[in-house]
């Protein structure tokens, strides 16, 4: 029973990384489009595409995986940098260089995802992570439902006692009223 109840944590733990690496993934890609929509690359990114599609497809796994290639190492320099004592300047490179890899791998993707699922095991292994991103949905989905229904309570609490409790701008004039009496002044007149 135990063991069962670990590997169940285990596994929400696991789903809920998963799930939240995909939504990161999601906005990034969200943002990407929206940054290529304000600048005006759209000649760039005609050219990009059409120039994805003349290339072979294992020419644009390499530059699906270009950021990876330039960014792993700088990433162990900059972890070395921070083991030598450079620690702000490693851990400031460190932090950019991982938003960087970020932002542009989606982007990447979001260009070269048709040519890229042209290549039979690139489909199934993106089907894979499709199919693990639907089950992480599904072991998520209650505890989603839970909290979600939590928030709901306690927000009608909160707009219950609100409700009940004085405004915040009556709370303020009697703290300033009795401050002003406990200093010895008259209170400060009303506009009633």
């Amino acid at each position: 029973m135990k063991h069962h109840r670990l590997r169940r944590t285990a596994l929400l733990a696991l789903a809920l990384a998963f799930l939240a690496v995909a939504t990161i993934w999601d906005g990034l890609t969200a943002v990407g489009r929206l940054v290529v929509g304000l600048i005006p690359w759209t000649r760039f990114k005609r050219g990009f595409i059409a120039l994805v599609d003349w290339l072979p497809a294992p020419l644009v796994l390499l530059i699906f995986l270009v950021p990876f290639l330039i960014v792993e190492p700088l990433l162990v320099v900059a972890t070395v940098a921070i083991a030598m004592g450079y620690v702000i300047v490693g851990a400031i490179a460190w932090i950019i260089l991982k938003f960087l890899a970020l932002a542009v791998i989606p982007a990447i993707f979001d260009l070269t995802q048709h040519r890229l699922m042209t290549m039979p095991w690139f489909v199934i292994a993106y089907d894979k992570v499709m199919a693990w991103h639907r089950y992480a949905e599904r072991i998520v989905a209650p505890y989603k439902h839970a909290a979600a229904a939590f928030l709901r309570q306690w927000r009608r609490r909160a707009a219950a006692v609100a409700t009940r409790a004085p405004g915040a701008a009556q709370l303020a004039a009697r703290f300033a009223s009795r401050k002003r009496a406990a200093n010895g002044r008259p209170p400060a007149p009303t506009n009633a």
